[in-house]
């Protein structure tokens, strides 16, 4: 046992997953009340390691909400992910709150405090609320579960917010603070587990997967987000149960994968996915094409589109392949049309073969405006263009803009020029383009002689 002098922690029980972790916080003082009797199992650590200042900036922020809760005689603990940050010395903009309250007890609260409230969430127990530029969610204590043959989860309230945590995804996000009195639940040492970089789910990872198989996806952007191990059960787990990621919606999947994709180097939650074949049953054409490179994703920005092209560029490089992968998974046409093109032009420009002016002004024609992002594209899967190519293209650039050739003539010059309409304009256009490609930039004399000279071959 340590000695703590007046302020600090009591450690009476040490053990990962026990409950007899005690805290005492300025001057000794324990909170033995009454108002604690429910929560007498419960995992109550001191606050040290979460910065005054991140804490003050919580008060400022939804002190005041806490406190509204309170006085409606209702609890108030902020849980998940913005916990979480706390202890890594991050702000979180995303505030979960969780209650005893009933959604229309949170409701009638917050239209005491909130700008605007909505309640979209409401059937599931959530209340959505901002108050300047705070925006919160407030959740009812609740558990949740898949059935067999269920895309949607069966939702369950509880006036336990140990019922509440136990539910949740992984240890590391299965703590609370309840305010105003910042006292930290942590029942299943989600901040030894933060500390250790260890990922676990609160129960065993069978029922945390069945009850959410997304969160075997989620497992991956965690361990890539802040560099977790994961433990051989998990891995165990995820390996059995990835075929049980086909009653999730696409929609969520998607989601999921926007999220994991942009994190700052996603491979080693990529490596994961392939590890325990979840990725294939995600995308399965991965079964037909084997393994991919996922430190390649490390060698890109982090812009979601060049991220999705990198993950895809070893399974297709026919971007309408790529679009209906894409659509199947429910992202969007804007989006799915981007990393096509950013595919097709990866393509285009791995088959320049000579630094002749033609060959690279018809790449830079056909790539854009999706040049760059695919020259990051072949140099994150390490198919880089010959350096003395790269530097003639970029030079060429440099001289004749991008490959957006603008010509001299438009189709009412043209038709004007030869006195004609219909098919033989667009022709002549297209021509004029070849031999811009050919030739390098033209006048307006040079064009007209062009269009005059074809004209007269009629």
């Amino acid at each position: 046992m340590r000695n703590l002098g007046f302020l600090g922690c009591q450690d009476y029980d040490k053990s990962p997953t026990s409950f007899g972790k005690i805290s005492t916080y300025d001057l000794g003082i324990a909170y033995k009340s009454a108002r604690f009797a429910p929560y007498a199992k419960l995992r109550f650590i001191c606050m040290d390691g979460i910065a005054q200042s991140d804490r003050d900036d919580l008060d400022q922020r939804v002190g005041d909400l806490a406190n509204h809760f309170l006085s409606s005689g209702f609890r108030f603990f902020l849980v998940g992910g913005v916990v979480r940050d706390l202890f890594l010395g991050k702000r979180s903009d995303d505030i979960d709150i969780t209650t005893n309250a009933s959604p229309k007890d949170s409701d009638k609260v917050l239209q005491t405090w909130a700008d605007v409230v909505w309640r979209q969430g409401e059937r599931f127990g959530t209340i959505g609320a901002r108050k300047g530029d705070v925006t919160v969610e407030v959740t009812t204590h609740r558990s949740e579960h898949y059935v067999d043959s269920s895309r949607k989860p069966q939702v369950l309230f509880s006036e336990s917010v140990l019922d509440d945590l136990k539910r949740r995804d992984f240890t590391i996000n299965a703590m609370a603070i309840e305010m105003p009195t910042w006292d930290l639940v942590d029942p299943f040492n989600g901040r030894g587990d933060l500390a250790r970089r260890v990922l676990r789910t609160p129960l065993g990872p069978e029922t945390a997967f069945s009850e959410d198989p997304l969160r075997m996806l989620r497992a991956a952007r965690f361990v890539a987000r802040y560099s977790l191990k994961t433990e051989e059960t998990l891995e165990n787990a995820i390996f059995n149960m990835a075929t049980r990621i086909g009653i999730v919606s696409k929609e969520r999947i998607s989601d999921e994968m926007a999220k994991f994709l942009v994190v700052e180097q996603p491979s080693t939650g990529l490596a994961l996915l392939q590890r325990t074949g979840l990725l294939s049953e995600i995308i399965p054409s991965l079964k037909q094409t084997g393994k991919i490179e996922s430190e390649a994703l490390d060698r890109t920005t982090s812009e979601i589109h060049l991220r999705w092209a990198a993950l895809l560029w070893p399974l297709t490089q026919d971007a309408r392949q790529v679009r209906q992968l894409l659509r199947e998974l429910r992202m969007s046409k804007a989006l799915s049309a981007r990393v096509g093109a950013i595919i097709d032009a990866g393509r285009e420009l791995s088959l320049i073969r000579n630094k002749e002016a033609p060959t690279l002004r018809r790449a830079m024609h056909l790539t854009h405006p999706y040049m760059d992002p695919a020259l990051a594209l072949l140099s994150a899967h390490q198919q880089m263009l010959d350096p003395q190519i790269l530097k003639a293209l970029r030079k060429l650039e440099k001289e004749e803009g991008s490959g957006n050739f603008e010509l001299p003539l438009d189709g009412y010059q043209v038709t004007q020029l030869i006195g004609e309409e219909g098919p033989l304009v667009g022709s002549m256009l297209e021509r004029l383009l070849e031999t811009r490609i050919e030739r390098g930039p033209l006048s307006e004399e040079q064009a007209k002689k062009l269009i005059l000279d074809w004209k007269s071959e009629q």
